[in-house]
């Protein structure tokens, strides 16, 4: 255990990235509109059924919220940092070795979840409510795990139904996931703890009635069966079949540093008795904090580390390896969340644990605790309390999609979707300001694979798919097929082409037909680091952009 003067500098170290982390967000709130992924977040919590394809049912869990807070998209990201916050103050409170230690260990938790935002996606999405639904159920776990009277098994049951309800309409699979882990657990206290069972059972029923507040279950299936079409038209790899190939594909992205950092934990669990086992253990661990020792450079120059998330995990892993617990389910647990909440993303398999660092973070900083070791203890604790507000601040300075860092958004202009007034960066606002109301009402293709913040600060409304996805070859013809032969004929389109969408059927239209359309110059906007120079297409026919202005 800490001495007590360790304890003491551990919890102000836990206050001060508390502080750090929550005032830097609620900073930057009110600052920074990426027209990217922000844009599709907040189109599907504005209409859980805008569209009719759907590959994620977000939409309804987020919509109560920005509903609540009439679209305010300041009060609506500050709401989303301080239930993660509470989550992970759960989770850390669950975690705590003994009753003197909660106190420290929910402010840790506090903080440190608060690293979820780390890509600077600071709008409530799916990935940030998939990562609250787990830290519930696993705090809910951790409170159930421990002796614990009748009114903490309540409340226990009470986190775990609601982090199965965020779960369900941010990932399904770790839904379904959560549900078969509740399940065994149950199933292995039945006879040593019927208590413990019945509380585990009891929030999965829990859980189903919450669920109810947010969709009526009557019409689950009709959701469930709109989903299923939704991956069979737009042919996504999360099926048993194509999921396992594509999660070792997305490998290959993978820095060799890590590799051999996984090879090395991988050994140390395989010898864990043998003398050769610490050794493997503490090369896991040199090996994922050198991957991250060189992305301190590139981050210095404005760039951000792709796999900060799986090197913490492996730094955690191979900790793990070397320190005894009694309770090592919930370490177990705590290093397998981050690849249950990441199962099933459209993105890099791997890259996503980054929105899970609360995780890995959580458990080193459990680890310290029983750590024999004065150094490796205090190198424990520096790097879990340090990590999370070096991480937010490396974000803020070079956020995900934003063209300038979070302290630079200094021009007033009112959000594309939501209307509210933000302070973004110049080249932002000369966009914005240049294609207001452009495409008001138009039915529009975007073929430039940028964003659907495009479409809205235009004013149009993309037909059938909100984004098409600069990784997906096929989705402009999924769009194109569903469109009459009347809606063709009056789409406009955005150009430059992206290369992946050439040979689709809309693209050929507006190359085949050059002479029908008018084109009109956007202001240059750069998307993920990329200065783009689009362009607005229309039918020659249609109303020159901005004239009903």
């Amino acid at each position: 255990m800490l001495r007590r003067s360790s304890a003491r500098l551990a919890l102000a170290g836990a206050m001060l990235a508390l502080l750090f982390c929550g005032g830097l967000l609620v900073y930057g709130a009110g600052r920074g509109i990426d027209l990217t992924d922000e844009i599709f977040y907040l189109v599907w919590a504005r209409d859980p059924e805008a569209y009719a394809l759907l590959y994620q049912p977000f939409g309804y869990l987020l919509h109560p919220l920005y509903a609540l807070l009439g679209g305010d998209i300041a009060r609506y990201r500050i709401t989303g940092f301080a239930t993660t916050a509470l989550a992970g103050a759960l989770l850390g409170n669950g975690l705590a070795p003994q009753p003197s230690a909660r106190l420290r260990f929910a402010i840790f938790g506090a903080g440190t979840a608060l690293v979820i935002y780390f890509p600077w996606i600071v709008t409530p999405s799916y990935n940030s409510a998939a990562n609250v639904g787990a830290m519930l159920v696993l705090a809910g776990v951790a409170t159930l795990h421990r002796p614990a009277p009748l009114g903490a098994r309540a409340a226990a049951a009470g986190m775990i139904a609601l982090g199965l309800c965020a779960a369900a309409f941010a990932k399904p699979p770790l839904f379904a996931l959560s549900g078969v882990l509740l399940v065994a657990l149950a199933g292995r206290s039945l006879r040593a703890n019927r208590g413990r069972s019945v509380a585990l059972l009891g929030a999965l029923a829990l859980a189903v009635v919450v669920i109810g507040l947010f969709l009526p279950l009557h019409h689950v299936p009709a959701l469930l069966a709109r989903i299923s079409a939704s991956q069979h038209v737009l042919a996504l790899p999360n099926t048993p079949l194509h999921l396992p190939i594509k999660i070792l594909g997305d490998w290959s992205a993978v820095p060799p540093l890590l590799s051999a950092a996984t090879l090395a934990v991988a050994g140390a669990l395989a010898l864990r008795r043998a003398r050769w086992g610490a050794w493997f253990g503490h090369a896991g661990i040199a090996l994922a904090l050198l991957y991250l020792a060189l992305a301190v450079p590139d981050a210095l120059d404005g760039g951000i580390p792709e796999f900060p998330g799986l090197a913490l995990l492996l730094a955690a892993a191979g900790y793990a390896t070397l320190v005894a617990r009694d309770d090592g389910l919930m370490l177990g647990l705590l290093l397998a969340a981050p690849f249950a909440v990441a199962l099933g993303t459209f993105n890099n398999q791997w890259a996503q644990l980054d929105f899970s660092m609360v995780f890995p973070l959580l458990a080193l900083f459990r680890l310290a605790e029983e750590d024999p070791l004065a150094w490796r203890r205090a190198a424990a604790l520096v790097l879990s309390l340090a990590a999370a507000p070096l991480l937010l601040l490396t974000a803020a300075m070079s956020p995900y999609s934003l063209p300038d860092s979070i302290f630079a958004q200094q021009t007033p202009v009112r959000h594309p979707v939501t209307g509210s007034s933000l302070l973004v960066d110049e080249e932002t606002a000369d966009f914005l300001h240049g294609t207001q109301g452009l495409a008001t009402g138009a039915l529009l293709v975007d073929l430039s694979g940028t964003g659907p913040g495009v479409a809205a600060a235009l004013g149009a409304k993309a037909p059938v798919l909100l984004w098409l996805n600069p990784a997906t070859a096929t989705w402009p013809d999924v769009v194109w097929s569903r469109l009459s032969e009347r809606e063709r004929a009056a789409a406009w389109f955005v150009a430059p082409v992206l290369p992946l969408f050439r040979p689709s059927a809309p693209a050929r239209r507006l190359a085949a037909h050059p002479g029908r359309y008018c084109r009109t110059a956007l202001p240059r906007m750069s998307f993920w680091w990329q200065e783009r120079a689009l362009e607005l297409w229309r039918p020659c026919a249609a109303p020159a952009p901005g004239a009903g202005r």
